[in-house]
């Protein structure tokens, strides 16, 4: 009869659980899911400046063949709407560096906008590489 009692007087402390803890672990969840997006996204803009400053190093490169290359891969990223890329260098002697910028801002990449989790303004990449020579 004791063991009955208890029973019915803890009967909805689980309940009062539960509802305190599920909200902390769904935005736990979303968050994952918010900031594991967020890194793929800087690890294709990463990309994407890498590969324009591969473009930038040869000898007969033009900023506009850069431009084209990285709008290639951000299109492929899913990525439209994004700052035009900046490159320094392009015209110097071989052996000299060239540097390859881009940047975009978080809300044209973000899965979701959760106001209780902290975001970065943009998000961008820039990539050194030394000028190729004849």
């Amino acid at each position: 009869m004791v063991g009955k009692r208890t029973n019915t007087r803890y009967k909805g402390v689980s309940t009062v659980e539960a509802a305190l803890v599920f909200p902390v672990l769904l935005l736990l969840a979303f968050g994952v899911i918010h900031y594991g997006w967020l890194f793929l996204k800087v690890q294709q803009i990463t990309n994407a400046a890498r590969h324009g400053a591969r473009v930038a190093i040869l000898p007969d490169a033009t900023g506009a063949q850069v431009a084209a290359e990285i709008a290639l891969l951000m299109t492929d990223a899913g990525i439209s709407s994004y700052d035009p890329p900046t490159i320094t260098g392009i015209s110097n002697s071989p052996g000299e560096s060239v540097t390859v910028s881009l940047s975009v801002d978080t809300a044209n990449v973000a899965l979701m906008d959760i106001p209780l989790l902290p975001n970065p303004s943009s998000i961008g990449a820039s990539v050194t590489m030394a000028k190729e020579g004849p």
